[in-house]
C-alpha cells in the first residue's frame, strides 16, 4: 500500500466513529474503535506474541475470542504459521462449589445436535482422533485456545469432545494430545466480584467425563491489560465482526464452513434462523456496511500498526 493510502485509511479509521452510520453497529452505545490509543495496541501485539511460543504446535482458536489475536501473530514476524477456527458458541455447564461444574441437561446439545457437530469437527479436521493422530505422529500436542473467565464455554466443547473420544475408544490419548491456553483479564474477574478477598488464576474445570485424565491436561492462563481487554474482549462490535457466532441450536441446520457458499436450499431452516437472528444474540453475522467497514479498518489498523512496529511478514495470509 503506497503512503496516501496509508494516510487515508489511518485518517478514516481516528474519525470513523464521527462518520459511521451509528445505527448500524451491532452495539450502537460502544461507536469507539478499538485500538486507537498506541499504548493499547502494544498490548495488543504482546498478548498476540504468546502465540509465538506454540507455532510449531497445531492450534484450536475455540470459538471467536481469540481470533484477533491469532490473526496478528499469523501477521507477525516470527509468530504462528496457521490455526485452526472452530465455530463454537453457548455452554451447557455450571459452577458447583461440591462437585465442580453440574451439566444442565435441559440446555444441553440434543442428540441430533450433537451428531452434526461431530460431523463438523470431522470435516474440518479437528475431531478427536485427528488430534491424537497429530499427537502420534509428531509428538505435538494440540493448543485449545479461548478466553477464559468461569471456564463454562470450554469446558462445554470438551465435554462434546470427550464423549466423541470415548466412543472412538480414544478417550486416555485424547486427553494426553491436548493443553489449553487461556487469556482473559484479573482486574475484570475483580470487577465482576469487588468484595472478594483473593482471586485464583482462571481455568477450564474438566466435565465429568474427562475429570479422571485431568492431570494429563496442562493449563496456561495469560493475563491481559484491562482496557485492551474491555476493547478486544467485551466491546460488542469487535466481537460481533470477528466471526460465526454458532451455539448448539444452530448445529443441525447449518455448517459454518459452508454457509457463504449458498449450499442452504431448506427453506424452513433459513426461516428458522431468521427468526433465530431477531433474538437478543444475532445467528446471522450482522455485517451492515458500517460492520463491514470496522472489520476491514481494525484489520488494516492492526496490519498497519505491525508494519511501523517492524513486525509485520514480508509475506503473509488472512484469516478472516
Amino acid at each position: 500500500m503506497q503512503n496516501a493510502a496509508k494516510k487515508r485509511f489511518r485518517l478514516k479509521y481516528k474519525n470513523f466513529a464521527q462518520t459511521m452510520n451509528v445505527e448500524e453497529l451491532f452495539d450502537p452505545k460502544d461507536k469507539k474503535m478499538p485500538l486507537l490509543d498506541e499504548k493499547t495496541m502494544d498490548e495488543f501485539i504482546k498478548t498476540s506474541q504468546i502465540y509465538s511460543k506454540y507455532k510449531d504446535q497445531p492450534i484450536i482458536c475455540l470459538g471467536r475470542s481469540p481470533k484477533w489475536f491469532l490473526n496478528a501473530s499469523l501477521w507477525s514476524e516470527g509468530g504462528i504459521n496457521d490455526y485452526k477456527f472452530v465455530a463454537f458458541s453457548g455452554y451447557w455447564h455450571r459452577p458447583d462449589y461440591t462437585e465442580g461444574m453440574i451439566k444442565m441437561e435441559r440446555v444441553a446439545p440434543t442428540e441430533k445436535e450433537e451428531l452434526a457437530y461431530r460431523r463438523y469437527l470431522k470435516r474440518i479436521k479437528a475431531d478427536p482422533q485427528t488430534i491424537v493422530n497429530e499427537m502420534e505422529k509428531t509428538g505435538k500436542k494440540t493448543v485449545i485456545t479461548d478466553y477464559i473467565c468461569s471456564g463454562k464455554g470450554a469446558c462445554s466443547f470438551l465435554d462434546i469432545m470427550g464423549r466423541y473420544a470415548e466412543d472412538l475408544g480414544i478417550l486416555e490419548k485424547f486427553s494426553k494430545s491436548i493443553q489449553i491456553v487461556g487469556i482473559g483479564s484479573m482486574d475484570y474477574m475483580e470487577e465482576l466480584n469487588p468484595y472478594a478477598e483473593s482471586y485464583s488464576q482462571p481455568q477450564v474445570p474438566m466435565p465429568k467425563i474427562l475429570q479422571p485424565y485431568y492431570k494429563n491436561i496442562k493449563q496456561e492462563f495469560y493475563n491481559m491489560d484491562y482496557n485492551m481487554f474491555n476493547e478486544m474482549l467485551i466491546n460488542q462490535n469487535t466481537n460481533e465482526c470477528r466471526s460465526t457466532y454458532y451455539p448448539h441450536t444452530m448445529w443441525s441446520v447449518y455448517q459454518p464452513d459452508r454457509f457463504k457458499t449458498g449450499l442452504i436450499k431448506d427453506t424452513k431452516k433459513l426461516k428458522f434462523m431468521l427468526e433465530e437472528a431477531k433474538g437478543p444474540k444475532k445467528v446471522l453475522s450482522h455485517f451492515t456496511p458500517t460492520m463491514f467497514d470496522f472489520r476491514n479498518l481494525l484489520n488494516f489498523r492492526i496490519l498497519d500498526a505491525l508494519s511501523t512496529r517492524g513486525l509485520l511478514k514480508a509475506v503473509h495470509k488472512s484469516k478472516i
